[in-house]
């Protein structure tokens, strides 16, 4: 409770009282890890990620939580590898699959080229696979399908993302979130076929 009403110091002098009594409570050991990572405490919090994979080594979550902190630090391909980790783990868990479509993002190929879009996309396609509700790989997928669109049918696609996601918006945030996208895209398609444009360059 501390920790969601933004309370760092309480939530961590919480979790390390209930870890003194439960040495092998996983959610607390991965709190106190979130906690110590927001505080700077890097050392700490990987230490607090060892003890936890000790208790569950085959721990979505842990492995999750170890690719974020990596993915925190600018180390994206190790992060990466910690995500599909958590992926053997739990093929049912859509995060650390749009996790891991973020840390290719962010990584070069292996030639120094760009990231690789395609790998990205299909990451992102089986997070809606598993789980069509996760709001985040509709925002992430359609971002990415629409900046990579070089035709209208392919915005038009994106549109229709959109509309599968709204049928799955859990609260109203993420129905603005899905509405406001899905406008943007269908303005930039309108306004494209109107000056009978095959793509959404201007140029």
């Amino acid at each position: 409770l501390n920790m969601l009403l933004a309370k760092p110091a309480e939530a961590k002098a919480d979790l390390s009282r209930l870890l003194d009594l439960r040495p092998d409570h996983l959610l607390a050991r991965l709190r106190l890890a979130t906690v110590l990572v927001n505080e700077g405490d890097l050392d700490e919090a990987k230490r607090c990620l060892d003890l936890a994979e000790d208790i569950d080594p085959n721990s979505s979550e842990v492995h999750s939580y170890r690719g974020e902190m990596l993915f925190a630090q600018g180390n994206f391909a190790d992060a990466r590898a910690k995500f599909d980790k958590a992926i053997a783990c739990e093929t049912g868990n859509p995060t650390p699959y749009v996790n891991a479509a973020l840390a290719v993002m962010n990584t070069a190929s292996t030639t120094g080229g760009p990231p690789d879009v395609a790998d990205a996309i299909s990451l992102l396609e089986k997070a809606i696979a598993v789980d069509p509700q996760f709001h985040a790989a509709y925002v992430h997928l359609g971002q990415l399908k629409l900046s990579m669109a070089t035709d209208l049918q392919t915005a038009r696609e994106v549109v229709a993302l959109y509309d599968k996601g709204l049928e799955f918006c859990r609260t109203a945030e993420e129905l603005k979130d899905i509405v406001s996208m899905r406008l943007l895209t269908l303005a930039q398609v309108d306004a494209a076929s109107l000056l009978k444009m095959e793509t959404l360059s201007m140029q």
